[in-house]
Parts: structure tokens; C-alpha cells; sequence
């Protein structure tokens, strides 16, 4: 029975490694940039949706102001510090998403202050009672499982069945092409970002109960998420979801037979290897479409 625990329990944390996962994916895929900044604005409009649910009481609206703060957010960070550094070499993107990581971290820090704050639950997050026992698995982890495998597939049909979900990808691959068949690169680039915000302030807002919110609290999964995406390819949805429950069962029982601190060390040995055998990722997509 302990073992079917850490079982439930993995795969509960899974799920959320999974959401964070899935954001950074979207980025990848729309934009062609890793955005380790992706945590920062999912904490920061995580904090913006708790402070209208202390305003209004009411957990969807605060929910629909973090999805557009998160919409809004990632339209700033495009414009104020991507484009300007887009001509550069892939490295000055990277480097400029950690200092907006940095950056939002301080305001966060500067508005709300560094004691950790509770966000509230939308449905039971206790465990299931079944048995003469109780489960550690909730209703909310049913919930954040359902808009995990949720997002998977309609995000999957953007990107593979509508011709706007082309537009954005071949933005991202090949500006030029792009740009010679007709395509406005620079709003599908914005677009981009601005999806992936929203995705990420969903993946904020649902994993907040299960943390206490502060501004460094969602670093870890940054660590995670990473890991995650890579292993599953950087541009495979189906692989950001498969390989962050799997991981999270995989964290779960190291923490559960051994010291919890071994599970962040199992997660990089796990990118290690993957680096090492099949570097591009396990779901990475290989074929092409025409324009």
C-alpha cells in the first residue's frame, strides 16, 4: 500500500511538473527561445490572481485575470526585451529570459513582500477516503490532471491542424520563408508569447495550493519542467505531459525509499542521460510541412 501511495502521490506531482512543462514547450515551439523566465511570470500573475480573489472572493475571476495578466506579460517581455535582442545569437536570448526572471522575482518581492501566502483550492485538495483509508489523491489533482490532458489537446490541434498554429511554427523556424509566403512574423511571434503567457499563469494558478506563493517558490519546478522538456523533446506536448507524470513517479519513490534531497539529483541524472542517448528528445518531431 505505501508503494501505490507514492504511486498517487507521483502522479499528482507529476501533473504539475507537466502544466510548467507544457509552457515552456509552447515558448519553444511558437518562438524558438527556452524561457527560464516562464516560472517568474507564472508566479507574478499568480500573485496578481490571488490579490482579485482577496478583492472579489471569486476563484474563476480571479483565474480569467491571470490568464490575461499573463497574456499581457508575455506581449511586454516580447517587445521590451526579446525583439531587440532576437538578431543576436541564441545565447543573448537565453540570458536575457534570466534577467527577466530576476527581475520579476524583485518586483514580486518589492509588491507583495517574501512571507509565504496561501492560495486557496477551488474543490477538496484532501485526499480520497475510500476503503477505511485516505488516498493521497484529491479532487484537485483530478482537476489539474483533467486541464493538464486538457491544454495537451487543444494545443495539439492548434499547432497540427489549423493554419495559425503553421503560421506560428514556421515564424519560429525560418522568419525569412516565413515572411516571403506572406506571413506577418511579427504578430505570430507576439502571439506566441502571449499564448504561452496565458498557458503559464493556468499552469500558476493551479499549481499555487499545493505551494505556498512567494516569490522564489516556483523555482524548483523551473528545474523540473526543464528536465522534463527536454527528455520529452522540446516541441512535443504529448512528451511535456508523459515524461512530467512520469518523473513525478519518479520522484516520488525516490523521496519515499530514500532522502526527499535525492530527488532533485535523480532529475538531472535522468537530463544526463537523456543528453547523452537521444539528445534531441524522446518525442521530438522530425518532419516537415509545406507553407
Amino acid at each position: 500500500m505505501t508503494f501505490f501511495d507514492h504511486l498517487l502521490g507521483g502522479i499528482a506531482s507529476g501533473s504539475v511538473i507537466a502544466l510548467m512543462a507544457i509552457a515552456l514547450v509552447l515558448v519553444w515551439r511558437s518562438t524558438r527561445v527556452v524561457n527560464f523566465a516562464q516560472v517568474g511570470q507564472a508566479m507574478f500573475t499568480t500573485f496578481l490572481a490571488l490579490a482579485v480573489y482577496r478583492g472579489t472572493g471569486n476563484w474563476l475571476i480571479s483565474l480569467i485575470a491571470a490568464i490575461l495578466a499573463g497574456a499581457i506579460l508575455g506581449l511586454i517581455v516580447h517587445f521590451l526585451v526579446m525583439r531587440p535582442v532576437r538578431r543576436q545569437d541564441g545565447s543573448g536570448a537565453i540570458i536575457a529570459t534570466f534577467g527577466v526572471l530576476i527581475a520579476l522575482q524583485a518586483s514580486a518581492s518589492m509588491i507583495w513582500g517574501v512571507d509565504p501566502q496561501a492560495y486557496p483550492p477551488i474543490v477538496d485538495i484532501i485526499g480520497f477516503e475510500a476503503f477505511g483509508r485516505t488516498w493521497p489523491f484529491s479532487r484537485y489533482d483530478v482537476l489539474v490532471l483533467g486541464v493538464t490532458v486538457l491544454l495537451v489537446l487543444l494545443l495539439s490541434v492548434v499547432f497540427t491542424r489549423t493554419s495559425l498554429g503553421l503560421r506560428m511554427r514556421a515564424s519560429a523556424f525560418n522568419p525569412t520563408v516565413a515572411r516571403l509566403s506572406g506571413v506577418r512574423v511579427s504578430q505570430m511571434l507576439a502571439l506566441g508569447w502571449a499564448l504561452a503567457g496565458s498557458i503559464g499563469a493556468i499552469a500558476g494558478v493551479l499549481i499555487a495550493p499545493t505551494f505556498s506563493v512567494t516569490p522564489y517558490s516556483f523555482d524548483i519546478l523551473l528545474i523540473l519542467a526543464f528536465t522534463v522538456a527536454v527528455i520529452g523533446g522540446l516541441d512535443s506536448l504529448v512528451g511535456a505531459v508523459a515524461f512530467g507524470i512520469g518523473t513525478g513517479l519518479v520522484l516520488s519513490l525516490v523521496s519515499g525509499y530514500s532522502d526527499s534531497g535525492n530527488a532533485s539529483i535523480v532529475a538531472l541524472v535522468l537530463l544526463a542521460l537523456n543528453l547523452l542517448l537521444k539528445p534531441e528528445g524522446v518525442f521530438a518531431h522530425h518532419h516537415s510541412r509545406s507553407v
